[in-house]
């Protein structure tokens, strides 16, 4: 996902790299300021996925900005026996030591005939304040998304599955944009990308027919390099816009 780091105005970085970032990148800025080591977060992270996963780390992908104090996290997960061959589960996350923003992380999926750059991100954790115990919250937070971190693959997996099986007409496509637009899932301003994209898609996606499946992955497409938070509250909003689209019994695909 180098693109992605690129795209966040990131320098590309190994953990390796960052375990070499000397403690000028540390310094706290206020009395009360508790900064991280950039690979400390990432190792917490490859800790809890071990610890209460199933799961293992296949890539990891970092970039730092801001003269090393800002920096961003992909891991790509997979699972043993992993029947999901058009997409994959990851952790992003980002971090900074000089106050920009606090310690984020989520659960996000990438379908791999895509642009690196085209993800959604599912669920995530609340942000850790960089106050004394930061290392602990973290921790615990990471460790309770980590417990559920199964479930909501399978859960994933279904969803994904429906969008494949439910055929969707031009029109029905059109409201489901709108809606899009309503719910605050898709910047108004992008809804004539949306629907191009997914008349005329930029790549052969996994479904039988017009589905709703590449009417998602339009929105993904169009929505790839969108600021982290932003795509967060995007994705959650679209999936209910999706799930509640109606008459799915009598549209699935045969």
């Amino acid at each position: 996902m180098s693109n992605l780091m690129l795209h966040c105005g990131a320098k590309p970085a190994t953990f390796h790299d960052l375990t070499l970032m000397d403690s000028d990148h540390y310094k706290p800025m206020t009395p009360t300021h508790r900064p991280l080591p950039h690979y400390e977060v990432a190792d917490r992270m490859k800790q809890s996925i071990r610890r209460y996963t199933d799961y293992s780390i296949v890539a990891e992908e970092y970039g730092i900005s801001h003269k090393g104090k800002n920096c961003f996290g992909v891991m790509s997960l997979k699972k043993h026996n992993d029947q999901h061959n058009d997409y994959e589960i990851f952790y992003a996350w980002r971090h900074s030591n000089n106050m920009m923003f606090g310690l984020r992380a989520g659960i996000g999926s990438r379908v791999f005939c895509c642009d690196n750059m085209a993800f959604s991100v599912e669920s995530e954790i609340m942000g850790c304040k960089h106050t004394a115990n930061i290392g602990d919250t973290f921790d615990s937070r990471v460790d309770d998304l980590n417990r559920t971190l199964e479930n909501k693959d399978e859960e994933l997996h279904a969803k994904y599955d429906r969008y494949k099986n439910v055929r969707i007409s031009y029109r029905d496509a059109d409201h489901v944009i709108m809606q899009s637009v309503r719910a605050g899932a898709l910047p108004k301003t992008k809804t004539t990308a949306v629907d191009a994209e997914w008349r005329d898609p930029s790549f052969k996606y996994d479904s039988n027919g017009i589905s709703l499946w590449d009417l998602f992955n339009a929105f993904t497409y169009v929505n790839q390099g969108t600021f982290y938070a932003d795509q967060i509250k995007r994705t959650q909003k679209l999936h209910k816009v999706f799930d509640e689209y109606p008459n799915y019994s009598h549209m699935q695909i045969n």
